[in-house]
């Protein structure tokens, strides 16, 4: 298993969530304040020509179906929000997402594989059903597509939706493009042994902001 460990520049439903966490707590604004202006920046350079060095660095991304990222988690709706730890272990059938609130808020732990997907609270409450987005906007009152976020996390859009307003870097990585309803911006990459993977990335889609800072990666 190959870590790769990175620490970035501090930056910044149906029923009303049952986890009541923090509302926006100082290390939320703390990850938050990075980009100021909650508005994906332009490319970090020109998009490149070479149509095989963009398909080598998404083929290589693409390739990793076993991984795990650990780092911080910001979320913003209009005035409030919350931050936390992120912990998530994928593998190639199952995965499982913690995300771990400060100030003793307790762990909320999503569990998903080929018989459904399970969660259970800070409050120990545990309770299932087949789509993980259901579970999210139940318990916490938001959610994002997970079986997308696993792809953006990655730094590439997923294969099964069309992508829309793709920007590449010069190094045929991608810095900005639309899927699913959602705007996604990976602001810096981390590059171990060749293989280039997100550190910062800013996800929005209406007045819902979501931002995540990964501070190590391990992979196969």
């Amino acid at each position: 298993m190959s870590r790769v460990g990175h620490e970035p520049a501090r930056a910044a439903g149906r029923s009303r969530p049952r986890a009541r966490w923090p509302a926006l707590t100082l290390s939320a604004l703390t990850l938050l304040a990075g980009c100021a202006h909650l508005t994906p920046p332009p490319p970090a350079g020109p998009a490149v020509n070479s149509a095989a060095q963009h398909r080598q660095h998404a083929e290589a991304v693409t390739a990793l179906t076993q991984w795990r990222a650990r780092g911080r988690l910001a979320v913003q709706r209009a005035d409030t929000g919350f931050s936390a730890d992120l912990d998530w272990r994928q593998a190639p059938q199952s995965f499982v997402l913690r995300v771990m609130a400060p100030l003793n808020g307790g762990t909320f732990s999503l569990i998903g594989g080929s018989a459904g997907v399970s969660v259970t609270t800070p409050k120990g409450v545990t309770d299932t059903a087949g789509d993980a987005d259901e579970l999210m906007r139940r318990h916490l009152g938001w959610s994002v597509p997970l079986g997308g976020v696993g792809f953006w996390l990655r730094g590439v859009p997923d294969p099964h939706q069309e992508a829309t307003q793709e920007q590449l870097d010069a190094h045929g990585r991608w810095t900005d493009f639309a899927q699913a309803g959602w705007r996604i911006s990976i602001l810096e990459y981390h590059v171990e042994d060749g293989l280039a993977l997100p550190a910062r990335l800013f996800l929005r889609q209406g007045d819902l902001q979501v931002r995540m800072a990964i501070k190590q990666w391990e992979h196969r």
